[in-house]
């Protein structure tokens, strides 16, 4: 829950440097555009293009499961919004342990249709 928060207020703020700290090095996000972002800083890029108006709404605690002690996968909604025009999407993550540190390691978001 703590990551989730940090997520959000980052993703909320625009603060890139705190938003990259919760990815790994080697990151891999499929998001709303076609090119998947490989490495933190195309990540980094992908998150800087997003209008300063996108922020999150909601994101109810999403489905948790540890596939071992230093993995874990996550799936659940979010709900994004671009000024007062709802964007509900779809989220995945795969976390990783580095050191004592959870990183985002894969990454997809995809619109759902029933927004």
């Amino acid at each position: 829950p703590a990551r989730q928060q940090r997520w959000i207020e980052a993703f909320n703020a625009h603060d890139l440097d705190r938003h990259m700290a919760l990815y790994a090095e080697d990151a891999t996000l499929f998001g709303s555009e076609d090119a998947l972002q490989i490495g933190r800083p195309a990540v980094r890029a992908y998150f800087g293009r997003r209008p300063p108006e996108v922020r999150v709404k909601a994101y109810p605690m999403p489905r948790v499961v540890e596939l071992g002690p230093d993995v874990a996968v996550t799936a659940g909604h979010v709900e994004f919004a671009l000024g007062e025009a709802p964007m509900p999407y779809r989220m995945t993550w795969v976390l990783v342990r580095e050191g004592a540190n959870w990183r985002i390691k894969q990454h997809h978001g995809s619109p759902r249709r029933d927004g």
